[in-house]
């Protein structure tokens, strides 16, 4: 099974495979509100706590299937994560490590809840809360969860990153492993914008 991916306006879509062995979270970190306030679209990527969903997978995953020439990727800092959108409509779309041998990617509910039923299908568990220490009121607890969750999935993480799988991936480019497009990083004027409401 198969789950259909697009940004809001639907010039960028995908696929996310084997959605069964993906973790569903929210994340309540400041670095993720300042991402949405800096592309305008924390009204449909945050909740009133300030968390923002997020399914983790492997890159060899994903799938772009068209409007790829839509793929931006800008970053908070010189060493933050790649924060990956879709510039027609800056729709969030993914986050994922600058080292590509770290393949894992964080689909945002932004751009994989445009059919809810088929979501809830796909993700039909909560697995984990991160960074709740960030919210803006105290979520519910999830640490067992959580704990039990990453131990899980994080070998799997490492072992694309042994065998070589790490290289199926839409976002970096054979064989230097750079980003498919041009990382834009904030200015510091910039950064001070989008963390003043976070």
């Amino acid at each position: 099974m198969n789950h259909h991916f697009q940004c809001q306006c639907g010039a960028l879509h995908g696929l996310v495979s084997e959605p069964h062995r993906a973790l569903r979270g929210m994340c309540y970190c400041k670095d993720c509100r300042a991402y949405s306030n800096h592309l305008g679209s924390t009204h449909f990527t945050h909740d009133s706590q300030g968390g923002a969903e997020f399914v983790a997978t492997l890159a060899k995953h994903v799938t772009f299937h068209e409007g790829t020439q839509h793929l931006a990727c800008m970053s908070l800092s010189k060493a933050g994560l790649l924060r990956w959108y879709a510039s027609c409509c800056r729709t969030p779309i993914a986050n994922t490590a600058r080292n590509w041998k770290l393949p894992y990617v964080g689909l945002l509910g932004s751009c994989l809840r445009t059919d809810p039923e088929a979501f809830e299908r796909s993700f039909p568990r909560l697995h984990m809360r991160v960074n709740t220490g960030s919210a803006k009121e105290t979520p519910p607890s999830l640490v067992f969860g959580t704990v039990v969750s990453l131990m899980g999935f994080m070998p799997r993480v490492m072992l694309s990153g042994v065998d070589g799988t790490y290289k199926q991936t839409p976002f970096f480019a054979s064989p230097a492993g750079e980003p498919t497009v041009q990382v834009a990083v904030l200015s510091e004027a910039e950064r001070k914008h989008a963390y003043s409401a976070a």
